[in-house]
């Protein structure tokens, strides 16, 4: 280092010319060597230092640096950890469902065949997220009157409606359905039921002056009984159910089978002569049973009902006599290639034929039928999809009949 240096001075050299020394400049001179060492040491240490230690690594920035533009600050400090924290725990956080958002609605439909009706429940609700549908409609009560579900009411239990691989806790369903982003709707069969009708006689049809229930056919041929809108202890019966299923916390309901028995004219005749069954306006009655179920469902959610293409077409659907004095103007058109046919007669006494007709085919024809026969009513229509396979060129044809939502069977 600089002052690390020593200065010799050679007192017994003789000097180049010869002068006279005072003692004055003496004592000077070794001052000035004296405050010029001083000078040297201090320029030596503070442009030195700084040299040695950049080629040393010791630093890398300026020396004009503040200290505090050389620590870190606290906020500094705050936001580096928080960033890595935040970085941490979306590399180790479990994926958030994406929320649906498709139109169409997943149908869950029970069979008898079915040995676990829950299982698959839960398992089509995640096929249904899987493959983009915005909600799905599980079969609370399947045609005939068998309740899919643990029902808490002393009929459906005691007759033995409620199947025993049924769904264990609705309200633990619903929160499935809806945290998977979907909406969960509730489909009913409502006046087919042919179970507790048969426990109960208070609940069906019955010949007029008698005790007797009447059925749909000769027993020998599995005739059943049906219960009956006329019936205030069915009215109740369906009600209780239908609050099971909104207290569980189902955003829609659709109710289907909301019609009377295929009733023959010599049951009219024989059977309910002079009754309201017998009278033409006994589509009023249908009307009314509709708005209770409507109401027990809970008026400030969605209500719909359900009714057969083929129904529509032929004139026989009596729900639909006066749109007007139903409780909703949503109608789920439940298409069904098998039940169609190849022809339908038309209370006209036309016959319309779909012989050769592609299942797509067969749909825009249907329902080009269907929207005519509905003209000027105001409904929403629906489609509603059943026993066939949904192809593109199905799908291809929902989206052609400009249908934005469609309930598929799947």
């Amino acid at each position: 280092m600089a002052n690390s240096r020593k200065y010799k001075v050679k007192r017994k050299q003789k000097p180049m010319f010869k002068q006279k020394r005072k003692k004055g400049n003496s004592v000077l001179g070794i001052i000035f060597m004296i405050i010029l060492l001083a000078a040297l040491v201090f320029v030596g240490y503070s442009v030195g230092k700084p040299i040695v230690e950049f080629f040393s690594g010791e630093r890398n920035s300026p020396t004009a640096t503040t200290e505090a533009s050389t620590e870190p600050s606290e906020t500094t400090e705050n936001t580096t950890t928080a960033a890595t924290s935040e970085t941490t725990e979306a590399t180790t956080a479990e994926p958030e469902p994406v929320v649906a958002t498709g139109s169409n609605i997943c149908y869950i439909s029970y069979s008898s065949d079915t040995t676990d009706y829950e299982s698959y429940v839960y398992s089509m609700v995640d096929y249904a997220y899987e493959n983009g549908y915005g909600g799905v409609c599980v079969e609370l009560i399947a045609e005939g009157g068998t309740v899919t579900y643990a029902s808490s009411n002393t009929t459906a239990t005691e007759s033995g409606a409620v199947i025993a691989t049924g769904i264990s806790d609705l309200s633990d369903l619903v929160s499935t359905i809806e945290s998977y982003g979907l909406t969960a709707y509730a489909r009913i069969s409502t006046l087919s039921d042919n179970i507790a009708s048969t426990y109960d006689k208070t609940l069906a049809y019955m010949i007029t002056g008698t005790d007797t229930r009447w059925y749909d056919d000769n027993t020998a041929n599995g005739g059943k009984p049906w219960i009956s809108p006329y019936s205030s202890s069915a009215t109740e019966y369906i009600q209780s159910l239908v609050s099971e299923i909104s207290d569980a916390g189902f955003v829609g309901l659709i109710a289907g089978e909301i019609e009377f028995p295929p009733f023959r004219n010599s049951d009219l005749r024989n059977y309910f002569s002079g009754t309201d069954v017998a009278s033409d306006s006994r589509y009023e009655t249908l009307i009314s049973f509709a708005e209770t179920v409507y109401n027990s469902f809970g008026s400030a959610k969605e209500f719909s009902i359900e009714v057969n293409a083929e129904d529509i077409i032929s004139g026989s659907c009596e729900i639909l006599t006066d749109t007007e004095s139903l409780c909703t103007s949503v109608i789920y058109v439940n298409f069904n290639p098998d039940n169609i046919g190849t022809r339908i007669s038309r209370a006209d006494g036309t016959e319309v034929s779909f012989e050769g007709l592609s299942t797509a085919y067969l749909f825009r024809t249907v329902f080009n039928l269907v929207e005519e026969s509905l003209e000027g009513t105001g409904v929403t229509i629906i489609p509603k999809i059943t026993g066939c396979e949904v192809t593109d060129d199905l799908l291809s044809a929902i989206d052609l009949m400009g249908y934005e939502t469609a309930m598929i069977e799947e």
